[in-house]
């Protein structure tokens, strides 16, 4: 995949570099021991991110009968970052798959591509826009997400122990009440705060990284499927067919009669038909892969 002219292909390049999604799977990123720095980045937030996973879903258990609110709310989240790390998972291990995938963006990925890029023009603009304003949901969301809940700390969250005791702990980001007592937490608001809050921003740009991925997949793959669809509906229309010795005034039976070079004519005229009906057969074999 070559991208050195960002606007001859149906992706956002410039904002899949502001995201590292172009440098998750461009052969040319910085390595470290054979690995892209990126996907060693990724390692690690996938770690963090499934130790507390895993602390969620113990203590999902742990309040499933005195606090069942609690334990619902650690449940669905923790499934919820599993399924992150499914893609992610996916996004490193298929990483050169991918990249080789994302051909199917260029201009010209088929035969057809330089001659109607009016075409081509228009689902990248449509790319564009879809990615950018699901930039700008997931990015706005979170803001007003992180922001609520700040202005709502002084809310208080009852946590009953099995013990017998009663937890007093303030609202925050991702509620990471299992970690430490009540006093503790609330002493320390700030600093979880913070730390939840990168929490949530680890999570939301996952989620985005892998979304706009699939958007300019699936724009891509329409863009380039309508373009052979083009070339079909074009076949032997942009060709003269004076020449076809079937189309002359001339009967069937005086068709023996025919010169030698009206036949070459003719048999130069299916060939060229041929090859273009096989190089569309070709690039739609293409697409499919």
């Amino acid at each position: 995949m070559d991208v050195r002219e960002e606007n001859k292909h149906v992706f956002n390049i410039w904002l899949a570099k502001r995201v590292g999604l172009y440098q998750m799977f461009d052969p040319g990123t910085a390595r470290y021991r054979g690995k892209n720095v990126y996907h060693i980045a990724l390692t690690f937030i996938v770690l963090y991110l499934g130790v507390i996973a895993t602390m969620m879903n113990v203590s999902g258990v742990y309040y499933w009968k005195d606090n069942m609110p609690i334990s619902i709310d650690y449940f669905w989240k923790a499934e919820t970052w599993l399924f992150v790390f499914f893609k992610m998972w996916i996004v490193v291990y298929r990483s050169t798959d991918i990249w080789d995938c994302l051909s199917i963006t260029r201009y010209g990925f088929t035969s057809f591509g330089y001659r109607n890029t009016r075409t081509l023009d228009r689902w990248r603009e449509r790319s564009v826009r879809s990615t950018t304003a699901v930039t700008v949901i997931y990015l706005t969301s979170l803001v007003f997400y992180i922001a609520g809940s700040l202005a709502f700390r002084e809310d208080v969250i009852l946590v009953k122990n099995h013990d017998g005791s009663v937890g007093y702990y303030h609202q925050n980001v991702m509620n990471f009440y299992f970690v430490v007592s009540d006093s503790t937490y609330n002493a320390h608001y700030n600093t979880f705060f913070f730390v939840e809050a990168a929490t949530a921003v680890l999570l939301t740009m996952l989620f985005l990284i892998f979304d706009i991925l699939l958007i300019t997949m699936c724009f891509a793959t329409c863009c380039q499927m309508q373009l052979v669809g083009c070339e079909f509906e074009s076949f032997g229309h942009d060709k003269p067919l004076g020449d076809d010795p079937r189309r002359s005034p001339i009967g069937e039976h005086q068709f023996s009669d025919y010169t030698d070079e009206r036949k070459n004519v003719f048999k130069e005229r299916v060939s060229m038909y041929y090859d273009e009906l096989k190089t569309i057969v070709l690039d739609h074999q293409a697409v499919i892969k």
